[in-house]
């Protein structure tokens, strides 16, 4: 059952494999998600992320640690070692993302543990970079510059969880200045990434896919900047960016509908002025 606006941006189970598909024939790669992200139920949720990985060859996959109960340490880092060993057999590539503050440092700590381990042949997993925190541009910064014998995969978002995180004094005070942070952020990592890094520059605003586009173009770095946009959001942004033989990937939320709602909820808070005019 297709249901108006939220079928938009998120889908169903039933409808993953269809929306994949109609993303691939426009020349873009889908990035699946699936969104209960209650610890409480984390058994299950392995259970159909494990599926994703079972079912899909070459394909890219994000994954919330907050489902796979990150708040018990053996129980996350068995799940995602699982994901990993299944990820590794299929081809797939796994995207960690970013969530609200509390929980942020053990996704961070778990996203180092783990790139070190699966990203020295090939990058198999990219950590994400919320920099719409006044912090996070330093913790790219030591990621990228430090010395390692692995590959990173820099995912950059400027940040959804903005209700839960203002409290904690962590975020810029002007959407500028996260602006800013966050195309600097392209800049940190066109001048100083390791040969096999990769940067995923999840984003909707013309001026950071301008200057990312502007890098790929003056480094010839047509294989390292990859661009992630959501579904439903900035469509003819995404297929002119396909077109010109970019690699695009589309975000695909799915799951029940109880369980896609936080995820819309926190994207038509975050783009407000884009999803009015999306229905103007």
């Amino acid at each position: 059952m297709y249901i108006p606006v939220v079928n938009r941006f998120t889908c169903s189970k039933s409808q993953l494999t269809t929306i994949k598909k109609y993303i691939n024939n426009r020349n873009m790669r889908a990035i699946m998600d699936y969104t209960n992200e209650n610890h409480q139920d984390h058994k299950s949720n392995f259970y159909e992320i494990s599926t994703l990985f079972h079912k899909f060859k070459n394909e890219t996959i994000a994954v919330k640690l907050s489902s796979l109960n990150v708040y018990n340490q053996h129980d996350v880092e068995n799940y995602l070692d699982q994901i990993m060993n299944l990820s590794v057999k299929n081809n797939n590539t796994v995207l960690i993302d970013a969530e609200d503050y509390k929980i942020q440092d053990k996704i961070n700590t778990i996203s180092d543990e783990f790139m070190e381990q699966y990203n020295r042949e090939q990058l198999r997993i990219y950590k994400t970079y919320q920099l719409y925190r006044n912090d996070y541009l330093d913790i790219m910064k030591y990621d990228i510059l430090k010395s390692r014998d692995y590959k990173i995969g820099f995912k950059l978002v400027r940040g959804a969880y903005y209700n839960q995180d203002k409290k904690y004094n962590i975020l810029f005070d002007t959407i500028n200045e996260t602006h800013n942070n966050y195309n600097a952020g392209i800049s940190l990592f066109s001048s100083h990434f390791k040969p096999g890094d990769k940067l995923l520059c999840a984003t909707h605003n013309t001026d950071s896919i301008d200057l990312a586009v502007k890098y790929i173009k003056d480094k010839k770095l047509d294989n390292v900047i990859e661009f992630a946009q959501l579904m439903g959001m900035s469509e003819k942004q995404s297929q002119k960016l396909a077109q010109e033989k970019y690699t695009v990937y589309k975000y695909v939320p799915y799951g029940d509908f109880k369980d896609t709602l936080p995820y819309l909820i926190r994207r038509l808070y975050e783009n407000y002025p884009m999803i009015i005019n999306i229905f103007k």
